[in-house]
């Protein structure tokens, strides 16, 4: 068993004046606020009492450790549901709840003046699921003895014993930067001058991502990667078009040229298509579909980025502690 908190001091601030304006302002909302506290109170607790990733059942010859799950993790499909602890289970819909509740309070639009810490919030929680994804990515494609294995685990078993943040912060900033500001530096499909020069030329660009291309800026594998990562087209939907524009003897296309000519429908977009979506929903929604993408090649040993930008750019900056 170990303690689940569901609601950091400072997040318990921020609802603590949610409620009390709702409690006077709209007493209906702030009866669901409420009981949406109450109900991820009580979830952290269960969550809590799960039983510890490190305690030995005594139902098998070999004990429990965590390095013996993380063995297991390794070697007996870690994106499998039914190969999960209970207690990561639990924990990662204790999660999906807690973001859901700071996104209920996004849509109050009378608590528009708290809008930027519950965003702040939001993006956090949102992104800690995003590392739970990006750390079971990173395991299932490893034998088990790389160090980026290992830290991945570590940080992953860690994450489950304790719902921490689990490094997001380690990458989360520089993704969500380059997220928002790709279209000013990326502004058309097929230009002369490649999408790596492109960032690199790009003062708005922050100093990991120009480190990061530095080194592996000439990595095929990473130049497509980025291109998936920033124009929310497959590696396949963008070789497609790059045929279309040979044959139509086009030089350069935007995003809205290149949907048209690939007869896209909306939802085939890496990212959604839902304008009013949050940025980062687009993101997450973005990595889990390319993810989804580069774990179909890598099995079928087909071309294509078998990587996402996301696991690229965290090996790296974990290899840079290790340097």
């Amino acid at each position: 068993m170990s303690e689940i908190i569901a609601f950091s001091s400072s997040e318990q601030s921020l609802l603590d004046q949610c409620g009390i304006y709702l409690d006077i302002h709209h007493p209906t909302l702030a009866s669901l606020l409420h009981t949406k506290i109450q109900d991820l109170e009580l979830l952290a607790s269960i969550v809590g009492r799960s039983s510890s990733l490190d305690s030995d059942l005594g139902l098998s010859q070999q004990a429990r450790s965590l390095g013996t799950l993380a063995e297991k993790l390794t070697n007996q499909g870690i994106e499998e549901v039914v190969n999960l602890p209970a207690k990561a289970s639990l924990g990662r819909s204790f999660t999906v709840a807690k973001l859901h509740l700071f996104g209920f309070l996004l849509k109050i639009p009378s608590l528009s003046h708290h809008s930027a810490q519950i965003l702040e919030r939001y993006h956090a929680i949102l992104f800690t699921l995003m590392a739970e994804d990006l750390y079971i990515s990173i395991i299932a494609e490893s034998n088990g003895k790389e160090h980026w294995a290992q830290q991945a685990t570590g940080e992953l078993l860690l994450m489950w014993e304790k719902r921490g943040n689990a490094q997001s912060e380690l990458f989360a900033p520089a993704l969500q930067q380059l997220w928002e500001v790709r279209h000013s530096f990326v502004p058309v499909l097929g230009t002369l001058m490649g999408t790596v020069e492109l960032l690199q030329l790009s003062f708005r660009l922050p100093q990991r991502w120009s480190e990061f291309l530095s080194m592996h800026g000439n990595d095929i594998q990473v130049v497509h990667a980025l291109n998936e990562f920033l124009f929310s087209l497959s590696y396949e939907q963008l070789a497609g078009l790059q045929q279309i524009m040979e044959e139509k003897g086009l030089k350069a296309v935007s995003r809205e040229e290149a949907n048209h000519l690939l007869k896209l429908r909306p939802n085939q977009s890496l990212e959604g298509s839902d304008a009013q979506e949050l940025s980062a929903i687009h993101l997450y929604r973005s990595f889990l579909r390319r993810n989804d993408l580069a774990r179909l090649r890598r099995d079928t040993g087909r071309n294509g980025p078998h990587r996402t930008l996301e696991q690229q750019l965290l090996l790296f900056l974990w290899s840079e502690e290790i340097s």
